[in-house]
């Protein structure tokens, strides 16, 4: 298939946009990854209010469309707080929520996974609780986290297209604004079509190699 000459000249465009959605979705992930980190320790917490806002938090934000929370993100807080957030710092948010919502549950499987044994061996050696988990539960747990971890940066990745529509520049967006210079619709969504099969069929590969690893591994 040959595409419109015109579309070809804008690879620069489609360049900086994919670079751009790796970007954000690679900082919302990491950003996501710790605050849902956080979220996972309080839905195991013996106190029942942190586990109740546990739960609350993540099945919110695991249940709201990810639409609704980058305009939530762009035109709500704008409203409630007066204050002038711009769309990367928007974008930005929208994906941190729903990335710590689903990566709290991917750290509380993996901490879940350390079989109660270790837990009560670690303990009985008069180890603290935070001594426990830095020493014991996280070296296991991080094993099992990271492979689901790749499913959610992919989830991230593809969610981050919607960030075009509170003006955010990334691939999608990039794809638009050519579109509209051009003319010319299919060519330039079967580019950016094919620009996110080939970075998630990578990352689905890379998750499916850390997976079996670590198969091997237990």
């Amino acid at each position: 298939m040959q595409f419109d000459d015109d579309v070809t000249h804008y690879w620069r465009f489609f360049l900086s946009g994919t670079l751009t959605t790796l970007w954000i979705s690679w900082l919302a992930l990491m950003l996501g990854g710790i605050l849902g980190t956080v979220v996972a320790h309080m839905r195991m917490s013996r106190i029942a209010a942190l586990r109740i806002f546990a739960l609350g938090y993540t099945e919110f934000f695991r249940s709201i469309p990810p639409l609704m929370l980058f305009f939530g993100s762009y035109y709500g807080i704008s409203f409630a707080l007066d204050v002038n957030l711009n769309p990367f710092t928007s974008a930005t948010l929208a994906l941190t929520f729903t990335a710590s919502s689903l990566m709290a549950e991917v750290v509380r499987s993996g901490i879940e996974s350390v079989g109660t044994g270790q837990w009560l061996a670690a303990t009985a050696s008069a180890m603290t609780r935070l001594q426990v988990f830095r020493y014991v539960v996280w070296p296991q747990a991080l094993r099992v986290c990271l492979p689901p971890a790749t499913g959610v940066y992919i989830s991230t990745l593809k969610d981050s297209s919607v960030a075009s529509v509170i003006g955010y520049i990334e691939l999608t967006r990039s794809g638009l604004l050519i579109r509209e210079t051009t003319g010319s619709s299919f060519d330039v969504f079967l580019i950016i079509a094919t620009i996110y099969f080939v970075i998630n069929y990578g990352l689905s590969l890379c998750g499916g190699a850390l997976e079996r690893r670590f198969r091997i591994v237990h």
